[in-house]
């Protein structure tokens, strides 16, 4: 039994068609709850890990361990005025972080995220094309970003546009590549190749050890779509002021800064669901949540620890990493999942 499943039989007396539908909204509003609440806890845990690592205290006033700093900070965000610029194309202006926001909470919603105890499992949709339809979603974010450089009237902001587009198109043809590998490999296993829980099952040897190099690639290029050094190029602040939200304030400037930890969040669970077994572990009958939330927090971490070590790289040199090495790799790892899943080691 899933949580689903659960619920509609909770609020069964209010029928069958209105229980279903009246379960899916509940579900769909605890996992959007829980991004919400992971990519807060994203802030919090970036401030103290860079404090620890700069040999700082970071937060620790409000709050237990200043862990409730993050919601004044949310608190101030809502009540600081926002101050747009003259010039400014409206309507695609304030619509730019809303459409980062959405693409981020939708792709939370196709994440396998297993079974945990009572509950079953957590699973919001089930779709034979869940990998497409995730991909999709992250691809709108992009677009936000870039209508919030080209429709804010400041040259800074264009600018820092114009670099996201360029790294966005260097670095995802190779990851589109490496999931073609991934989607291979998996098909030798299971039907549904294109279904990220199906991604999952096939996994009898997580993909990791099989794919290395395909895990190294997407890593890499999830690295560079969430856009934190090295390859913060829309941002650029030593350059660029902040780039394609120089011009944001208040809550919508908050809508990019949650963006930026939330693509971080996300992308390490994708890669923990794809590369890593998912919910697959010990006890995976009851606590499948828990290793998915275990694996994904160890490659957070290895994230804001590239954040906080690596030095930004110069724009043409990185676009040249992701058409000239990254691009050709891609392909030959593309050739290896084919030998591999040909000889049966899949």
């Amino acid at each position: 039994m899933n949580l689903l499943t659960r619920i509609a039989t909770i609020l069964g007396f209010l029928g069958h068609f209105p229980a279903y539908t009246l379960a899916y909204l509940i579900e769909t509003i605890i996992v959007i709850m829980f991004g919400t609440v992971a990519v807060a806890g994203m802030v919090y845990l970036f401030r103290k890990y860079m404090a620890r690592v700069q040999i700082r205290v970071g937060p620790n006033r409000v709050g237990k361990f200043g862990i409730l700093q993050v919601m004044a900070d949310g608190l101030k965000l809502f009540q600081k005025e926002s101050i747009m610029p003259s010039g400014r194309d409206d309507l695609p202006y304030k619509m730019a972080p809303v459409i980062v926001f959405i693409g981020l909470m939708m792709g939370f919603i196709f994440i396998p995220y297993g079974p945990l105890a009572w509950f079953g499992d957590l699973t919001v949709t089930h779709s034979d094309v869940s990998l497409v339809i995730l991909f999709a979603l992250i691809a709108i974010m992009p677009i936000g970003e870039t209508l919030s450089g080209i429709t804010s009237n400041n040259k800074y902001a264009m600018l820092g546009a114009l670099r996201g587009v360029a790294k966005d198109i260097s670095f995802e043809v190779p990851m589109m590549l490496s999931i073609l590998s991934v989607v291979i490999m998996a098909s030798a296993n299971v039907s549904n190749p294109l279904d990220i829980n199906g991604i999952v099952q096939a996994q009898s040897i997580p993909f990791i050890i099989l794919e290395p190099l395909g895990f190294l690639i997407f890593f890499i290029s999830m690295v560079a779509r969430a856009s934190f050094p090295p390859f913060d190029m829309a941002e650029s602040d030593s350059e660029l002021v902040t780039g394609n939200t120089t011009e944001y304030s208040g809550l919508r400037f908050g809508m990019f800064y949650l963006g930026l930890f939330g693509t971080i969040f996300l992308g390490s669970m994708i890669i923990s669901s794809i590369y890593l077994g998912g919910y697959n572990g010990p006890f995976v009958g009851d606590l499948g949540f828990i290793w998915l939330l275990v694996k994904t927090l160890v490659l957070v971490i290895i994230s804001l620890t590239v954040w906080l070590t690596m030095p930004r790289a110069r724009i043409d040199k990185l676009v040249t990493f992701g058409w000239k090495i990254l691009l050709p790799l891609s392909f030959l790892q593309l050739v290896v999942a084919g030998f591999l899943t040909l000889g049966g080691i899949s």
